[in-house]
């Protein structure tokens, strides 16, 4: 079957939230996906064209995916972003939907000037797209632990004089307490 990637459309808002709720239905994580992509669609550096969602042949909703900026502490000239989240339907995945999202995702950010783009979920899923743990570029999270955090640098040596602390909007943060992840935004 073939998919097709959409830069999302208000009319698809529902539904995306929709899919991640179901794409997680079997994690030990509880998030509030309506509340975070309403936060970050009202960040100061929200782009519409980061936001994506994969649609089949009936055009419906089968995988969404979205990036947002980040930076490193004390160095804000490092133009970086953060892919989450990332989900596809059940029924869909292990068919190339995530990937293709992936794809188009960090071919946006490359041309837009994006050096890296770093996750906080999956290491082993986004290694077989390039990923290296973050803590090889001497990047770290203060709420992801090393063995998490990973990213794929978007042109050879971009992050050569990049390290420290990674920024990233308090929308995508979660707190884990007793297996569930409760989402900390106010």
């Amino acid at each position: 079957m073939s998919y097709t990637i959409h830069t999302i459309e208000s009319a698809d808002y529902q539904a995306a939230a929709e899919l991640l709720k179901a794409a997680f239905a079997s994690s030990k994580k509880t998030i509030d996906f309506d509340g975070q992509l309403a936060t970050l669609r009202l960040e100061r550096t929200y782009l519409p064209t980061f936001e994506l969602v994969s649609k089949d042949a009936h055009d419906n909703i089968v995988g969404y995916g979205t990036i947002s900026d980040a930076y490193i502490q004390g160095q804000p000239t490092a133009k970086l972003a953060i892919l989450n989240p990332l989900g596809v339907l059940p029924d869909f995945q292990k068919q190339g939907v995530g990937r293709q999202l992936v794809d188009e995702l960090e071919h946006r950010a490359f041309v837009r000037g994006y050096q890296a783009i770093l996750t906080t979920d999956c290491p082993d899923y986004f290694a077989l797209f390039g990923y290296d743990l973050a803590d090889h570029f001497d990047i770290r999270d203060a709420q992801t632990a090393a063995s998490k955090l990973s990213l794929r640098e978007l042109r050879p040596g971009a992050l050569r004089h990049t390290a420290g602390l990674l920024m990233y909007s308090p929308a995508l943060n979660h707190k884990t307490i007793d297996d569930k992840s409760i989402d900390t935004v106010e």
